[in-house]
């Protein structure tokens, strides 16, 4: 089986997020797809985090969207920084038998070699990412070039819808409406629990 880790802060999980996930799904040929939301990533502070429930019951959402799709809370039963090195070895050890594709962003591969164990991580998984324009896709696969570790490395190009989770809790907190940014679902969620206010 091939499974897909597509892990974030999804702080919300927004349209882009969706599309993104099925282009993935498809181009992949994915089985399933984990969404594994970031509980506290090193590179950041978690003050900005809705709580993990949340979050958690905001992806359990997108189930309905697509059944392909599975919520994980892999990074919160951690103590500590979570490392995508110890939560893939985790998953590795819990899916022995199956392919391993985790996504990550372009701006993330192209500092990828900065990461802690990314030799360990490249052994484990194949490192997906994707490129919005061509300036990046170009950038991309220097990078690939330049480092001969990321060679099985994939590169997809896709069109995807332009939302932003920092966009979308700005709008939310000034009253406006966010409808066309992420699922009915997902909006109504954010409203009854009154989150981003």
């Amino acid at each position: 089986m091939k499974i897909g880790i597509f892990g974030g802060a999804f702080n919300p999980v927004h349209n882009g997020h969706i599309q993104l996930m099925r282009s993935y799904l498809d181009e992949l040929e994915l089985d399933r797809l984990i969404l594994v939301p970031t509980a506290n990533p090193p590179h950041k502070t978690g003050a900005y985090l809705v709580s993990e429930d949340d979050r958690i019951n905001m992806l359990k959402l997108l189930v309905s969207i697509d059944k392909r799709i599975e919520v994980s809370d892999i990074e919160f039963r951690r103590q500590g920084k979570s490392y995508t090195y110890l939560t893939l070895k985790e998953l590795k050890e819990e899916y022995p038998d199956d392919e391993l594709y985790l996504i990550i962003g372009s701006d993330q591969y192209l500092s990828f070699n900065s990461w802690y164990m990314p030799d360990e991580i490249l052994k484990i998984a194949t490192v997906c990412t994707m490129a919005r324009t061509q300036p990046d896709v170009e950038k991309l696969y220097e990078y690939r070039r330049e480092n001969a570790n990321m060679k099985d490395t994939v590169i997809c190009e896709f069109d995807i819808f332009e939302a932003s989770s920092t966009d979308i809790r700005r709008r939310i907190k000034e009253g406006k409406s966010v409808s066309h940014l992420v699922p009915e679902a997902v909006e109504n969620y954010i409203r009854e629990h009154r989150l981003y206010v």
